[in-house]
């Protein structure tokens, strides 16, 4: 083991796919821990343990098996630890309930995370097609802004604010989007 924790013989490639697995699920991992514990501190505090042991433990995971179950467990782990140190956050819940649930949190995180995932696909067409081409150069082709200033002939600036314009459109689409699929499923309640 490294200094890290890490596994001393570790392959570039896989630590960047382990990377970007871990950094896509931040807030599914956040979320998911907030549903288990009393307040938003104890969650990232909790969290923070979490992600140490996710990095420690890399080479456990398995390429393509669910990465966010996998992930869920290791957050209940320290979920559980959190609440040993903590009387006053063991008291609130005994393990049978803490367990049932983590599971409905991690189903209700997996819906809401597709949610958002449809609402921008679904947004992403209604973007004019100038505004779809900013969108793909700067995420699919991960083309840094400088980069798609000189190619457009545009300032960085310019550009800048161009994202920043397309990403609130976006942002304000996919919550209408959200909330009005809870509304739709409320029966239409406001």
């Amino acid at each position: 083991m490294d200094t890290n924790g890490r596994p001393d013989s570790v392959e570039p490639r896989r630590v960047e796919q382990f990377m970007a697995l871990y950094s896509s699920h931040q807030r599914r991992l956040y979320l998911y821990a907030l549903t288990l514990l009393p307040d938003s501190v104890d969650a990232e505090d909790v969290l923070q343990e979490a992600n140490l042991v996710l990095w420690r433990k890399f080479d456990q995971y398995r390429q393509g098996t669910n990465f966010f179950a996998w992930a869920c467990r290791i957050v209940r782990y320290e979920v559980l630890k959190h609440r040993e140190k903590s009387a006053r956050a063991a008291s609130l819940l005994d393990p049978d309930v803490l367990d049932r649930l983590a599971e409905l949190a991690a189903t209700q995180v997996e819906h809401l995370d597709e949610q958002h995932r449809q609402a921008l696909v679904d947004c992403m067409k209604r973007l004019s097609p100038g505004d779809r081409e900013l969108m793909h150069h700067r995420y699919a082709e991960a083309l840094t802004v400088k980069a798609m200033a000189a190619a457009m002939n545009r300032s960085p600036n310019a550009v800048s604010q161009s994202l920043g314009r397309v990403r609130r459109l976006l942002l304000d689409c996919i919550n209408a989007a959200v909330h009005n699929g809870a509304d739709n499923r409320q029966g239409g309640r406001p």
